[in-house]
C-alpha cells in the first residue's frame, strides 16, 4: 500500500485556520452598508475606509496607502513604475521565487546578494556590487524570510536604509509574516528606517486567507499616486467587496485575536519542525526561524535536487525545487525549503523521517 502523500511544497495555511463564519458575517455587514461604493466600478486606489484604518496603523495618511490585488501584483506594477529594461535589480540569495521572475519579465538584470547566518544579507558583498551598478531597485523580505526564515538584524537594516539613501535606490520591503512572530523580539521595519526610499508591501494572505488576494503597499506620496495611476489604468479598480469584507473584520477588532489564534497553530509545528531536523537530519544545516512559515536547510554534498525530488514522489513526499529560488539556479542544487505550516506536526515528523531515508 502507497504511503499517504505529504506535501512541504506550499507555504500556505491550512484551509482549518480561516475564519470562515467571521469572514461570511463582515462580507454580509460591509455589503449592506455599503453596497453603492463595493459593487461599482471604483478608479481609486483602494477602499477609502481600509486605507484610512492602515495609514491609522501605520501612522500616515491614507494617500500613502495603495490597495491592490495581492501583494504579487502590486510589486509587478513596481517593477513596470521603477524599473526600465536592462536595470539591474537585487534580490536576497536565496529569495522568493516569483518576484524573481517578474523581475526577468520586466527586462531587469537580476543579481543575487547571498544571505549569511541568521542575520540576513551579506552587506559586504552588497557594497562591492554597488560599485559595478547601482540597481534602480533592491527587494528584501527582512522578517521570517521566504524561503529561508530568517530576520534581517537591525544593524544591518541600519545599513541598507543608509545604502539606499546614499545612492538613491528604491528598497521593497516584503512584509507578509511580520506579524506571525512565535518567539523572540520585533526589529523596526526598513520602512521605519528610511521612509523616502522603501515601499513596504504586505497583505492579508496569511493572517485571514490567501484567496481574498489583498495585499497593500506603503510608501511615500508621489509614489503611491504613480503606483496607483498605474493601477487604475491597468484594472480600472480593485476587488472592492473583498476589501470591504476586510475592513468590516478589521473594523470590529478581529484582527488581532485571530493573529493570536494563528501563533498558537504555527509555534508547535515550527518547534517540532526544528526538534526533527535535529534527529533526521544531523548532517544538513538549517536556520532556526522565531516566526513565519519556513525553515531554510541546506542538505549535506552529494545530494542534488533533480535526483532528490524524483526519489522523494516515490516515497510520498513532494519537495520544492531549491533552485527555483536563486538568480543564479545553480546555487540552490542543495537548497530546501521546508514549510512546517500547512502540515501537522505529525505530518512533519513523518516527512522529515522519509527525508532522512532518502539522504
Amino acid at each position: 500500500m502507497a504511503e499517504p502523500i505529504i506535501n512541504l511544497t506550499r507555504g500556505m495555511p491550512p484551509p482549518d485556520v480561516f475564519p470562515t463564519e467571521d469572514l461570511i458575517r463582515c462580507a454580509e455587514a460591509a455589503l449592506r452598508r455599503d453596497p453603492d461604493v463595493l459593487l461599482q466600478y471604483g478608479r481609486s486606489p483602494g477602499y477609502g475606509p481600509l486605507r484610512e484604518w492602515l495609514g491609522q496603523r501605520y501612522g500616515v495618511g491614507a494617500d500613502q496607502i495603495l490597495i491592490g490585488n495581492s501583494s504579487l501584483e502590486i510589486f509587478s506594477f513596481a517593477t513596470q513604475t521603477l524599473l526600465r529594461p536592462g536595470d539591474r535589480a537585487f534580490v536576497e540569495s536565496p529569495s522568493y521565487d516569483r518576484t524573481i521572475a517578474l523581475l526577468r519579465r520586466a527586462g531587469a538584470q537580476v543579481v543575487g546578494i547571498p544571505l549569511e547566518g541568521e542575520g540576513g544579507l551579506n552587506v559586504a558583498v552588497l557594497e562591492e556590487e554597488l560599485k559595478r551598478g547601482v540597481p534602480a531597485l533592491m527587494y528584501l523580505i527582512t522578517d521570517f524570510h521566504n524561503p529561508t526564515g530568517t530576520t534581517t538584524s537591525l544593524e544591518k537594516r541600519g545599513r541598507l536604509a543608509d545604502l539606499a539613501e546614499e545612492h538613491g535606490f528604491w528598497i521593497v520591503e516584503d512584509s507578509p509574516y511580520r506579524l506571525l512572530r512565535y518567539g523572540g523580539q520585533d526589529v523596526p521595519t526598513l520602512w521605519s528606517l528610511a521612509p523616502a526610499r522603501v515601499l513596504h508591501v504586505s497583505s492579508f494572505s496569511k493572517l485571514l486567507a490567501p484567496g481574498l488576494r489583498l495585499g497593500y503597499v506603503v510608501g511615500p506620496v508621489e509614489a503611491i499616486a504613480t503606483l496607483a495611476e498605474w493601477a487604475v489604468d491597468s484594472y480600472i479598480g480593485p476587488v472592492l467587496p473583498t476589501q470591504g469584507m476586510v475592513y468590516e473584520y478589521c473594523r470590529q477588532g478581529l484582527l488581532q485575536p485571530n493573529i493570536e489564534r494563528l501563533k498558537e497553530v504555527y509555534r508547535p509545528r515550527l518547534q517540532t519542525a526544528l526538534s526533527a531536523l535535529q534527529r533526521h537530519l544531523p548532517r544538513a544545516t538549517w536556520t532556526h526561524p522565531e516566526g513565519g512559515f519556513y525553515i531554510g536547510v541546506t542538505l549535506p554534498e552529494g545530494n542534488d535536487m533533480t535526483s532528490l525530488r524524483a526519489q522523494a514522489e516515490e516515497v510520498g513526499l513532494k519537495l520544492s525545487d531549491g533552485r527555483g529560488f536563486f538568480a543564479h539556479a545553480a546555487d540552490g542544487d542543495r537548497f530546501l525549503r521546508i514549510p512546517f505550516c500547512s502540515v501537522t506536526p505529525e505530518e512533519i515528523e513523518e516527512g522529515m523521517m522519509r527525508l532522512a531515508r532518502l539522504l
